[in-house]
């Protein structure tokens, strides 16, 4: 198996900084042109609004009120650890593979920027800070009860790369390690 190191590969790299950039911009833009908890600001009706919250569980707020957020930046920088290392192990043509773990990653980091907020000098709480809010009314035939779109939970740019990645790897799109099996030439 032919592996490749991520400085080697330029346009993961580009792509994993140019994620965490958008990332930490839009958060920076979001926070002070709306500011946290103000009233929401639509963009497309009532369905798409920058609203801000900082979150200092994990996705979709989980854990977030029983102070998890050290143990979370913890799990975080272990994350970013492995998937760099697992980006090293990937077959070079893995272009598929290495583009999902790049998004993982710029996710990853995005949001630990956030948690390592409290222990360096930028500003912040060591919460992560969200800001992209969906409203979808649930169609007639699914009660509101049940129904998660309306609204969504709050996310931003970070949890949406994480996201997809995830979606990415539960559906077999991407595969990694012996799973990638490179053109015959």
């Amino acid at each position: 198996m032919t592996s490749t190191r991520l400085l080697f590969k330029p346009w993961l790299l580009f792509g994993v900084v140019f994620l965490i950039v958008i990332d930490l911009w839009s958060k920076a833009w979001a926070f002070d042109s709306v500011g946290l908890f103000m009233p929401a600001e639509p963009i497309f009706g009532e369905w798409l609004s920058i609203y801000c919250i900082t979150n200092a569980g994990g996705i979709w707020g989980v854990g977030g009120d029983g102070g998890f957020t050290v143990a979370l930046t913890l799990i975080r920088i272990i994350a970013v650890a492995f998937l760099i290392i697992f980006i090293e192990r990937q077959h070079a043509q893995n272009t598929i593979g290495l583009a999902t773990l790049g998004l993982l990653l710029a996710g990853a980091i995005g949001n630990l920027y956030d948690n390592l907020s409290v222990v360096m000098p930028w500003a912040g709480n060591g919460e992560v800070r969200d800001f992209i809010m969906f409203k979808v009314p649930a169609p007639g035939f699914i009660p509101d009860s049940i129904w998660i779109f309306d609204p969504f939970p709050i996310f931003n740019i970070a949890d949406a790369c994480i996201s997809i990645g995830f979606v990415l790897l539960l559906t077999g799109v991407a595969k990694l390690g012996d799973s990638f099996q490179p053109p015959q030439q």
